[in-house]
């Protein structure tokens, strides 16, 4: 069973065996600059020397580099090597770890997945009020009672705030309003606009 491609950004793997135990790790957005700097010090195709400098990083053994830098894969694997391992490691990237470059209906996909998740939204505004990311360790070691405790804290926290508040005041702020100018939401009609010739606007889109 393949999973969600919303559970990637959270639950994906981090590293993609290879079939001599060697392993494709993925790599940090700090890694692969310096993984670029440091092509741009060796001589030789510059393809060659970036996909050497990432596979210098990417590649290991029991959790350990195999190499210690580009020059040194550059040296003990052929061309057709680095380019097969480079390529690997690539589709295990964009597979696994999609990042700001993201196609934009990949983007749009992972939105209304998430949007559909009320557990993993309540995650993310537990670590956005705790000022923490999921990478830290901190965030890796909590458990769902963990998420649950805060989350209640934090809704009595809003609760206490609305039992300060007088009957009329409380009433206003449990409406749902916009958070610009106060109004209701709602959606945007034709008669929004005043000038808007929405018989025009009719004519013209059905030709």
């Amino acid at each position: 069973m393949t999973a969600p491609d919303w559970l990637r950004l959270g639950g994906g793997p981090a590293a993609l065996p290879l079939a001599d135990g060697r392993c494709l790790r993925l790599l940090t957005a700090r890694e692969v600059l310096e993984a670029r700097r440091e092509s741009l010090e060796l001589k030789g195709d510059t393809a060659l020397c970036s996909n050497a400098c990432l596979l210098a990083r990417a590649l290991t053994w029991e959790g350990e580099p195999v190499y210690p830098d580009g020059q040194a894969v550059l040296e003990a694997l052929s061309p057709e090597e680095i380019e097969t391992l480079a390529g690997a490691w690539a589709a295990f990237d964009r597979r696994e770890n999609p990042g700001l470059t993201a196609p934009a209906d990949r983007v749009e996909d992972l939105k209304a997945a998430l949007k559909g998740l009320p557990q993993e939204r309540l995650k993310w505004k537990v670590l956005r009020a705790f000022g923490a990311l999921p990478t830290e360790e901190r965030a890796k070691a909590m458990t769902g009672r963990d998420y649950l405790w805060c989350a209640l804290h934090l809704l009595l926290d809003e609760e206490e705030i609305l039992d300060r508040l007088c009957p009329a005041c409380r009433a206003r702020a449990e409406e749902a309003a916009c958070p610009v100018c106060g109004g209701a939401p709602g959606e945007i009609t034709a008669e929004t606009n005043g000038t808007f010739d929405w018989d025009r606007f009719q004519a013209l889109r059905e030709g």
